[in-house]
């Protein structure tokens, strides 16, 4: 199927605090400046991890409390929230999980 792990996504309180926190300390790069995204109440900022441009790490913050990540924010104090995937088709990508459970 050709899958290739793109972003690992976490959900900090400040994107500031931890852009600086993995700069320091983990060596990463900055890739973007923050980005503000209004559809889904998010400010993102995406680091490069070392080993080029994948994959990267992508930093998430909520915008207010109705952002989307506002409630895993405060349920688990951040952290990990997702893992992003580049695959060739999507539609063969469903099939194969379809297939699979």
């Amino acid at each position: 199927m050709g899958m290739k792990l793109d972003h690992i996504g976490f959900v900090v309180k400040d994107i500031e605090k931890y852009r600086d926190y993995y700069i320091k300390t983990f060596c990463c790069k900055p890739l973007s400046g923050i980005i503000d995204e209004p559809a889904h109440g998010v400010k993102i900022m995406f680091l490069e991890t070392g080993y080029g441009n994948m994959p990267m790490i992508e930093l998430i913050t909520p915008r207010s409390k109705e952002s989307k990540v506002t409630g895993f924010l405060e349920k688990t104090g951040g952290g990990i929230h997702h893992l992003a995937y580049e695959i060739p088709d999507i539609h063969k990508a469903i099939e194969h999980f379809k297939s699979v459970g």
